[in-house]
């Protein structure tokens, strides 16, 4: 069997992911906005930046999740060690009024846009 040098290294770097969040529709805007700052305190206590948090408003679900038929979608850019995504996942499994949610290694360029973003 083959060694291989790279095999052993810990790629423990921060990188940036995206996360898409479909939230119930039905929260008021106290509710949302706790829902968000929830959120942002998960992501910063794992030492996490946040780059931008996008609010794209009510959308028509492509099917019923729970007998709800919209959901209100946020998008989340962040700069984070791969351990902090596991530890938003867990927590957002455990949020009952995220419908959906997922995460993925964002590989376009961010900073760009990083002023034009509507942040929450």
């Amino acid at each position: 069997m083959k060694n291989n040098i790279f095999s052993d290294i810990n790629h423990n770097f921060p990188r940036k992911y995206e996360t898409v969040i479909i939230i119930n529709p039905d929260l008021d805007d106290s509710q949302y906005n706790q829902f968000i700052e929830k959120i942002k305190g998960i992501i910063v206590k794992e030492n996490a930046e946040i780059i931008s948090i996008s609010d794209w408003g009510l959308r028509k679900l492509s099917y019923e999740i729970k007998k709800i038929s919209k959901g209100r979608y946020v998008v989340i850019h962040f700069l984070a060690k791969s351990n902090v995504v596991a530890e938003l996942e867990r927590n957002l499994r455990n949020i009952e009024d995220c419908l959906r949610y997922q995460t993925v290694l964002f590989t376009n360029d961010l900073e760009s846009s990083k002023e034009e973003a509507v942040n929450v």
